[in-house]
């Protein structure tokens, strides 16, 4: 005769409960509908998390490409000018860099067509393009069917959201759209995030460049401004923002220039370049310094590609007080010091002018010397001509608005 069952701490135990009484014991297990749901709710939470951190996307469209029963899936996004920038799962990434290469893939029938009528919900592509070719796809550069939504970014980009399944599978089931129709706000809103943070990094780099006197812009590999700060707004070179296509100068001459720069950087035959800038008074000569902006791996909505900055000329290397202040908090008598020097005045010169003792200008020196880590006269000045590019100063002695 079996035993009673056993007694722990007052609480019965089931398997012996069941044993004893010939009784077939069935837990409870999670419902596949729960599942479902919980799988569902991590998708989303990593979709937002891959608003912020981009290395994250790979995973978050393999999983989008899971929910849609095919291989992968793909992030793309347009720029209205210029080439294409995407990201998609590992197994994806082949296939999808030999279609981007091709001059022909923007122009075909489903691009077009994603852009202009998947912007509700996702879509097959069975659905946007009439027919098929023997069950397969119609566009050879494309061997996938695919299912898919476009995004308008605030950018001016559009994002196309992709899950792809190879031909020869056969194309996407109507009964898979719910499921991706569920998630879309919230790709709609990581993308919207994503695309607003690059937005607001290269505010941020023209407006800290504003701050230390440079005149400078972030654009686009096409040569389309995405953000000035003022000190080149005030530039009569420079056409105001938004206008005519989003163009930086007013000049045909100095537009060519700076495009033939840009694809030089954009390219890699230069890592940095510099031109000349033709102006419409009789101003010193300026110049443009483009250099290339590195792109955080895996982020394609942001479209910040060179960073330009506008200096003159011939300006003198006398870095203003409040940059001195700034970089290495010397006194306003201490930055004084230092601009004569830098203009060429000798120490006992320089307190006569200003009515002081020679010992007193020897002691603001060797105070100078201990704030800027410095130990001798020559190694001092040759830090303040390598601040002459950032000289707040530089605008005003030229005269310029």
């Amino acid at each position: 005769m079996l035993g009673a069952p056993s007694l722990a701490g007052g609480i019965i135990c089931l398997e012996d409960a069941a044993a004893c009484f010939g009784l077939i014991l069935v837990l409870p297990q999670p419902a596949r509908s729960s599942w479902g749901v919980l799988m569902r709710e991590a998708l989303i939470d990593r979709i937002y998390e891959a608003a912020g951190t981009p290395e994250l996307w790979p995973e978050v469209l393999q999983s989008l490409g899971d929910t849609a029963n095919s291989d992968g899936a793909v992030l793309t996004v347009l720029p209205p000018v210029g080439t294409p920038r995407w990201i998609a799962s590992p197994a994806l990434e082949p296939p999808l860099g030999h279609r981007t290469a091709s001059t022909s893939w923007r122009s075909g029938r489903r691009t077009a067509q994603w852009r202009a009528e998947a912007q509700a919900g996702f879509m097959r592509d069975i659905d946007l393009v009439s027919g098929s070719c023997d069950g397969w796809p119609c566009e050879i550069e494309t061997p996938f069917w695919q299912v898919g939504t476009t995004i308008p970014l605030p950018t001016g980009d559009v994002a196309i959201v992709t899950a792809e399944r190879r031909a020869q599978t056969g194309p996407h089931e109507a009964s898979i759209l719910p499921r991706l129709d569920a998630l879309r706000p919230h790709l709609v809103r990581a993308c919207h995030l994503s695309a607003r943070f690059n937005c607001e990094r290269s505010h941020l780099t023209s407006m800290t460049l504003d701050q230390i006197g440079l005149p400078a812009a972030v654009l686009s590999a096409s040569g389309r401004v995405l953000t000035m700060n003022a000190r080149l707004q005030e530039r009569e070179e420079v056409l105001p923002p938004g206008q005519h296509g989003g163009q930086l100068f007013k000049s045909p001459i100095n537009s060519n220039l700076l495009q033939e720069a840009i694809g030089n950087v954009v390219g890699g035959r230069h890592a940095a370049q510099t031109m000349p800038v033709r102006s419409y008074s009789d101003h010193r000569p300026q110049i443009a310094h483009i250099m290339r902006l590195k792109r955080h791996p895996g982020d394609v909505f942001g479209a910040s590609a060179v960073l330009l900055v506008l200096v003159h000329v011939g300006a003198r290397a006398v870095p203003d007080d409040g940059l001195l202040n700034m970089l290495f908090n010397l006194t306003p008598a201490e930055a004084r010091l230092l601009q004569a020097l830098a203009g060429g005045l000798r120490l006992q010169s320089y307190a006569e002018s200003v009515g002081v003792q020679t010992s007193t200008v020897r002691t603001q020196l060797t105070s100078i010397f201990n704030k800027t880590g410095t130990k001798r006269q020559a190694e001092l000045l040759s830090i303040v001509a390598s601040l002459a590019l950032f000289s707040g100063q530089t605008t005003k002695c030229l005269g310029a608005a």
